[in-house]
């Protein structure tokens, strides 16, 4: 087969991107044309894709399309030998492409002839930044991920200046030691009319000052997604962000890694935002943000946290206060997995909150509570809370915890004599009380 007989079906595929029909038509050709196994990665990533994470229907699958992968990918790819790095398979459709700047910027013409690219990534941009800026071949791709590019602020202020980024709806700059004065020249520029995902994450040097140019600009108004991890970003630019008429279309945003603290997530959780973000996709990431008691509780009041299945709180400084008012949220009924690693959550906290804990436990997949400082104490109360209910409870790295580290620990396995859950409480109210009764 040709890639002259496919493209009628492939120019369906990117002419209506987001919808699944005409990748199912272009399979049930593959089908007809003796590429059965072409056509079931189709039906099989297109599955994967709108399967929870948590779907039981998800492993299977994941290991058929790895499996499919394995044994076709040389055989799908060979007419690319020695023109991309790699190519990705998404949604069942060949593209995105790793390529080499250089060769891209010789041999990105044969390229686009060779393959339907969408996602293109460029590797070892920054050393011919100025080249690509100009290069009329940019003007193919609709998104670009320039990620570990080392442009900093000069190379950015270079790209940003390319009249060939007018179609570009997605633009990866992770992992590019930019920082405020690099953020504020994006945010001055108006040659991504189309954009809709960007990505900054990773940069470690972004402040408050960087987002708050962004969430000002009338250019970035048509985000969608906005992904500012791993940075150095206060409340400041979270309330920015909230408060941005410009901001109003955005669906994902991803803060994690930075110190919101209690102001930033108080922000967020009382803005329609979370909201947004909870609808497009129920998982919430909030590691690593400086989040204390007060956040926990602002959080916790939150009616649009109604709508969250996961939710990622490891390395913050809840503690067991921030612990007890979270737990007692009216608005965590659809809870599956809740990570709570590395809080500073003492024995006290686990038995203060032995009443809401065992309601959570009972729809609950994961519970992370790695790396705090529980004791015998504080595992013998999830143990017993734990009975033998399904949820999978990780414990490594407390202060007393056998095999301690990052994998699970069965908590129910750990402790060969539960000590009864009412006596415990007693005994983290009096610890002179001895076990024993006496």
């Amino acid at each position: 087969m040709h890639f002259t007989d496919e493209q009628p079906f492939l120019d369906a595929v990117f002419d209506r991107y987001a919808d699944d029909r005409p990748r199912l038509v272009y399979a049930d050709f593959l089908d007809d044309s003796g590429e059965p196994e072409r056509a079931e990665l189709i039906r099989v990533q297109l599955a994967l894709a709108r399967l929870g994470e948590d779907d039981p229907r998800r492993p299977a699958l994941s290991d058929r399309q790895a499996e499919l992968l394995a044994r076709n990918r040389a055989d799908w790819t060979a007419h690319l030998a020695g023109l991309v790095v790699s190519v990705d398979f998404r949604r069942g459709i060949p593209d995105s492409a790793s390529v080499d700047a250089v060769t891209f910027l010789e041999r990105g013409a044969e390229l686009f002839t060779r393959l339907r690219v969408r996602r293109l990534r460029l590797l070892d941009a920054g050393p011919v930044l100025a080249k690509l800026a100009v290069s009329p071949l940019l003007a193919n791709v609709r998104e670009l991920d320039l990620c570990s590019a080392e442009l900093g602020n000069n190379g950015l202020a270079q790209l940003v200046k390319s009249p060939h980024l007018k179609r570009l709806d997605a633009l990866d700059l992770g992992f590019n030691a930019l920082d405020d004065g690099g953020v504020e020249a994006l945010a001055r520029s108006y040659t991504l009319p189309a954009l809709t995902h960007l990505a900054l994450n990773d940069n470690d040097r972004i402040t408050f000052a960087g987002l708050r140019a962004l969430a000002e600009s009338p250019f970035f108004a048509g985000l969608t997604a906005l992904d500012v991890s791993g940075n150095d970003i206060s409340e400041t630019g979270i309330q920015a962000v909230v408060a941005s008429r410009a901001m109003a279309r955005l669906r994902t945003f991803r803060v994690n890694n930075n110190p919101i603290g209690d102001g930033g997530i108080a922000a967020l959780a009382g803005s329609p935002l979370v909201g947004r973000v909870l609808k497009t996709d129920p998982r919430l990431d909030l590691r690593a943000g400086a989040i204390g008691p007060a956040g926990a509780g602002a959080l916790a009041a939150c009616p649009a946290l109604a709508g969250c299945t996961a939710l990622d709180l490891s390395d913050n400084y809840l503690g067991d206060v921030g612990l007890a008012a979270f737990l007692r949220s009216p608005h965590i009924g659809r809870l599956k997995v809740l990570k709570l690693g590395r809080n500073q959550l003492t024995d006290a906290g686990i038995a203060a909150v032995y009443e809401p804990l065992d309601a959570l436990l009972d729809r609950l997949q994961t519970l992370d509570l790695s790396g705090n400082r529980l004791t015998r104490v504080g595992l013998s109360i999830l143990s017993t809370l734990r009975a033998d209910r399904p949820v999978r409870i990780d414990v490594g790295g407390n202060v007393q915890a056998p095999n301690a580290g990052d994998a699970p620990v069965a908590v129910s396995g750990l402790i060969d004599n539960v000590v009864e859950a009412a006596r415990l409480k007693r005994l983290v109210a009096n610890p002179r009380h001895r076990t024993d009764g006496t």
